[in-house]
């Protein structure tokens, strides 16, 4: 079973614990109680369980000495398992009383973990997640980093922001390293013990120090190796460490190549080609435009390029849109001017023309805003393309969206899930099936029955009539906003081949 010192190690590092001696210490947690602002503190309580204290209730229930030694007698009493302190939002008064309370349990042999979280009912949540299902938790924990190093990317927190997210949230030193082992960002969590001397010791190695490595695990990258995270210390790592890293390794390089992209980008920016003379404001248009090697380096995919540039380049004047690189860049990079509509319909006849998905930036200013522009069409060109369902154009503005659907097929299980929510749907003769899955797709995906005949290219009356048919053969109301959206995600997992 679990105990205390399992949650401080996997759930909470890093987190200040108090370990008690005796037989009552590293009892094994049988259930979770919140603590409430309130007396009676619990509805109810029994031997094993894990006592979650909020500063705030402990203000309440405990305000002075005595209370605190009566509280922490009755839950010795019990005896519970242990407790963790949450701080939340506390001012000085309300931590020295967490230390007060931290140092009674102690003596009445219980182990307390203190941790810097506000949400009690998250909390309460990851703690009984962890019980129930340890490697379930695990990946939600390590899922909730990898939106927080999105959210902070999009936020343009930087390669060491990053590192620092992830340091923290595993209470260990934490270190980037280049393709040659030469670091790039050391970061060590102030409130880890020993962290800061761990780093010190790895970023002292020139000088003869051995700095241990707990765990190293390497950056993707489309050349090979060009990079590592490095967990700090001869502690081993702990089972959400092992998990996390290689999932958010590849968050690390994307940002590490952004960065990269847009260093050189202001570096060539001296030198390149003057704006289109028609904006402000202007979009960059960005596609792929090779890949190395193979049938790509042969004459005659070099003179097919050649060919489809020149057509690009009639798309529009000079003072519209400038096209750069030349065939032998791996992408078609074109600036255009004007409001991010005209240059969706530009960038829309440029996929045409390439046959490929186009990612268009937001709108732009200042020539000097140009590098930092391309660097989030191409970010927002890979999100799209590692999508099962491409967008024709992929717009900067939808890049968290983009990013979000290819998250969903990350989910336990989720293709399952969708196959058994689409069941009603596919009991019919596979060209049926074809048929109803293509009409719920435009029904769900533009809104309305006229819309939803256009893309498809029919008369409004047949998608009407193949409406009700899909109503009457699996009971739903599609009008029901409760069926919509699980209906639509389903669909994202499922594809036509697969149906």
């Amino acid at each position: 079973m679990t105990d205390l010192a399992a949650l401080a190690d996997e759930l909470f590092p890093g987190a200040a614990r108090t370990q008690a001696t005796g037989p009552g210490a590293e009892r094994p947690i049988a259930w979770v109680r919140v603590m409430r602002g309130r007396v009676p503190a619990f509805d109810a309580l029994e031997p094993g369980d894990l006592v979650i204290a909020p500063a705030s209730a402990l203000a309440v229930v405990a305000p002075a000495a005595a209370e605190l030694d009566a509280l922490v007698a009755a839950l010795a009493a019990v005896p519970i398992s242990g407790a963790i302190l949450a701080e939340g939002d506390t001012d000085g008064e309300a931590g020295a009383a967490l230390d007060r309370a931290a140092t009674a349990l102690t003596t009445a042999g219980i182990d307390s973990l203190r941790v810097r979280r506000a949400d009690v009912d998250g909390l309460e949540r990851s703690v009984i997640g962890f019980i129930v299902g340890r490697g379930a938790e695990l990946e939600r924990q390590a899922s909730l980093l990898e939106a927080e190093l999105r959210r902070r990317a999009l936020e343009g927190g930087g390669v060491a922001g990053l590192v620092a997210t992830v340091s923290s949230f595993l209470g260990r030193a934490l270190a980037l390293e280049a393709g040659r082992g030469a670091p790039i960002v050391v970061h060590a969590p102030a409130e880890a013990p020993g962290a800061a001397a761990e780093a010190a010791r790895y970023e002292g190695r020139a000088a003869g120090r051995a700095g241990a490595v707990a765990l190293r695990v390497e950056l993707p990258s489309a050349a090979g190796a060009s990079g590592s995270l490095l967990v700090l210390g001869a502690e081993p790592p702990s089972e959400l460490a092992r998990m996390t890293l290689p999932r958010v390794a590849g968050l690390v390089a994307l940002e590490l190549a952004r960065d990269e992209a847009i260093s050189g980008a202001v570096d060539r920016a001296r030198r390149a080609e003057p704006m289109p003379a028609a904006g402000p404001p202007w979009v960059v248009i960005l596609a792929r435009q090779r890949e190395p090697g193979g049938e790509d380096d042969t004459p005659a995919a070099r003179d097919a390029r050649e060919a489809a540039r020149r057509a690009i380049r009639l798309l529009a004047p000079a003072r519209r849109m400038n096209l750069r690189g030349d065939a032998d860049s791996l992408e078609i990079r074109a600036v255009a001017a004007g409001e991010l509509a005209e240059a969706a319909a530009l960038a829309e006849r440029v996929g045409e023309l390439l046959g490929r998905p186009v990612a268009v930036s937001r709108p732009f200013s200042s020539p000097a805003d140009r590098p930092a522009a391309e660097g989030e069409a191409r970010a927002t060109l890979e999100a799209a393309l590692a999508l099962d369902r491409r967008p024709r154009l992929a717009r900067a503005d939808r890049l968290a969206i983009y990013r979000m659907l290819g998250a969903m097929h990350k989910l336990p299980d989720g293709r399952d899930l969708a196959l058994a929510v689409l069941a009603p749907l596919l009991d019919a003769r596979p060209d049926v099936r074809r048929e109803r899955v293509e009409t719920l797709r435009a029904i769900l995906g533009h809104g309305g029955v006229s819309e939803a005949a256009a893309a498809l290219s029919v008369h409004r009356n047949t998608v009407a009539y193949r409406l009700r048919r899909i109503e009457a053969a699996t009971g739903w109301q599609l009008a029901d906003p409760e069926l919509r959206l699980p209906l639509a995600a389903a669909l994202e997992f499922v594809q036509e081949e697969q149906i």
